[in-house]
């Protein structure tokens, strides 16, 4: 009788919390609310070196509007009609550690680049001394943040901002992806956040936008015995810029991809390798938008990243940061979509991965500084017209 009215009064406790403070929270029977916060607090103290400060902001705190721009979006819009703003090896934004100019890709923690607009993170992960921890290829990101540290702080951001929802790619970028302890550990993070209620179930390109609010929808670049997420694993194309993995058994919707993120053969010719991506680049940028308008149905995924060949040209000097800002007189990748977004009409285009986004060059002469600037991730988060 006693826990029973115990279960009774934490559930009360935790509805007059989520109407006090607006914030969502994904409390089990079994699980009260200080409990969970507990928990929260534990993992964002653990994922702080690549989550940042999660800011909880009360009524007198100003209004950041990019941290709630999907407040906006009508409720009924599918997930696959939206435009995302997202960052390509999201976690990867203070390495100092050999080669940190070609494994950085951005210069925010995560939580601090969800403040800014993102609402796509690509995440990518290996199994370390019993851990799944993160990584860029070879380049170990932290040693002690965890996939699922990182897992409950995008929650965490979520119950402050429960407008928005966050795409959350996750995959394997180190050692091999089918190993039955890869797989296990995977297992149970899933196990422990769905039981949460921190996913979308059932995701599909028809889910509406009022079903994901406050919740992460999993893009899923990782094999696994059960269909959740979509699942993008099998068939991924390495360096493609135009390619489709069917989302179903029926093959009646498909995610339409560019990844084309590879520049080999002209070495440092930074003008050459920007002008190739560019056309892969802007080329399925076009596609998505036509295909959205027309309601094809499909999951538009375009990566603007990408990198010169270090494998074939060990003198290779164009790194992501090149690629995206530019070099002397050569504009870079986020330049020139700038000037494509306000070329074309402000309709979605899907999910958009990029590199450098919160920067740009600053115009300084012969000098090369850079400046904050998040006029990018404004220019994508207001391509939203419907069709």
């Amino acid at each position: 009788m006693l826990n029973k009215l115990l279960e009774l009064l934490f559930g009360i406790v935790g509805f007059l919390y989520s109407i006090l403070t607006g914030r969502t929270a994904a409390i089990t029977p079994t699980t009260n609310v200080m409990e969970f916060d507990t928990q929260l607090n534990q993992h964002l103290e653990r994922g702080k070196p690549l989550l940042g400060r999660l800011v909880r902001r009360g009524p007198e705190d100003g209004h950041n509007d990019m941290a709630d721009w999907m407040k906006s979006l009508p409720d009924e819009r599918p997930l696959n009609a939206i435009t995302y703003p997202g960052t390509h090896d999201a976690a990867a934004y203070n390495y100092a550690g050999e080669g940190h100019h070609f494994w950085n890709c951005q210069t925010q923690p995560l939580l601090q680049q969800l403040d800014s607009g993102i609402r796509a993170l690509d995440l990518r992960y290996a199994l370390k001394d019993g851990k799944l921890l993160f990584f860029h290829s070879i380049a170990l990101l932290d040693e002690g943040a965890e996939v699922v540290d990182i897992i409950w702080g995008l929650h965490g951001w979520l119950r402050e901002h429960p407008h928005e929802t966050i795409i959350v790619s996750l995959k394997v970028d180190n050692g091999d992806p089918y190993a039955a302890d890869v797989q296990e550990h995977m297992q149970r993070v899933l196990d422990d956040t769905s039981r949460r209620e921190f996913w979308v179930a059932n995701v599909t390109t028809r889910t509406t936008l009022r079903e994901a609010r406050g919740k992460l929808v999993l893009m899923r670049r990782f094999p696994y015995g059960q269909p959740v997420g979509f699942g993008v694993s099998e068939d991924w194309k390495v360096n493609d810029g135009n390619f489709k993995i069917a989302l179903d058994s029926d093959r009646n919707t498909f995610a339409q991809i560019e990844d084309f993120y590879l520049l080999i053969g002209r070495p440092r010719d930074t003008e050459w390798q920007l002008g190739e991506k560019e056309k892969a680049t802007m080329q399925h940028l076009e596609r998505a938008q036509a295909a959205i308008e027309h309601d094809s149905g499909d999951l538009w995924i375009t990566f603007s990243s990408a990198v010169g060949d270090r494998r074939t040209a060990p003198d290779e000097d164009v790194t992501p940061r090149v690629m995206a800002l530019g070099r002397d007189n050569v504009q870079g990748i986020n330049q020139r979509m700038k000037a494509w977004c306000r070329q074309h009409p402000s309709k979605p285009l899907g999910i958009v991965f990029m590199d450098f986004v919160t920067i740009q060059r600053k115009d300084a002469g012969l000098l090369y500084e850079e400046e904050p600037d998040t006029d990018l991730i404004r220019l994508f988060a207001g391509m939203q017209q419907p069709h």
